[in-house]
């Protein structure tokens, strides 16, 4: 009787342990799938297949996350808003600086953004003509005389122009587009493009 008591506590305590195994495996596992999900919405997951309009030349000079940044503002699914048109401002030059791809963390920053514009290009008739600047990194916002606390550091901001549309128009219709509540956000009227955040507050100049 001692010794079967014995063996049921052993086997108790072996039980125990298994749980406990289980457990941490469950545990590990469920960490493991917070982790992934982080990591796919910072970027790190996204497609590196071709995207059309992108060149080769722009991976070979910054690497695969071209293609995985061009895959993400495709499965935006915009109707007048490339791929090639959002990344091109990524490599653009001014004296010796020049700009890089926002950090993988940023990605989802411009979505709301580059909606606004897709919107306002089907509200207007037109398209964009080109996306003057989008993200900046510190150093090439430095390079370009940006403001320190300028919402193309964080991704959220594009400087936009249209086929055959003013500035003037553009910045009025954004504006009108805001107070029925399409976004909060920035817009800055310029003489030649027009400059458009979500910034989360509405600003004006």
């Amino acid at each position: 009787m001692h010794n079967e008591l014995q063996t049921n506590t052993g086997d108790s305590n072996l039980g125990l342990v298994g749980r406990r195994r289980f457990l941490g495996w469950i545990s590990a596992a469920a960490c493991g799938a917070v982790f992934s999900v982080r990591e796919v919405k910072a970027g790190l997951f996204y497609s590196t297949k071709s995207v059309e309009g992108i060149p080769k030349s722009w991976v070979d000079a910054k690497g695969l996350d071209v293609l995985r940044y061009a895959n993400y503002i495709k499965a935006l699914k915009l109707k007048n808003v490339s791929p090639y048109m959002v990344l091109y401002p990524h490599f653009k030059t001014r004296g010796r600086r020049g700009n890089s791809l926002p950090p993988r963390y940023m990605w989802r920053n411009i979505a709301a953004t580059l909606r606004v514009i897709d919107t306002l290009s089907s509200r207007m008739r037109a398209a964009p003509k080109a996306l003057v600047s989008v993200y900046r990194s510190p150093t090439y916002n430095r390079a370009v005389r940006g403001r320190s606390q300028s919402q193309h550091l964080q991704n959220r901001a594009v400087d936009v122009q249209f086929d055959g549309v003013s500035a003037y128009t553009v910045s009025s219709v954004v504006r009108k587009m805001r107070a029925e509540g399409n976004f909060k956000g920035g817009v800055g009227r310029y003489r030649s493009f027009t400059h458009i955040d979500t910034r989360g507050s509405n600003a004006d100049w």
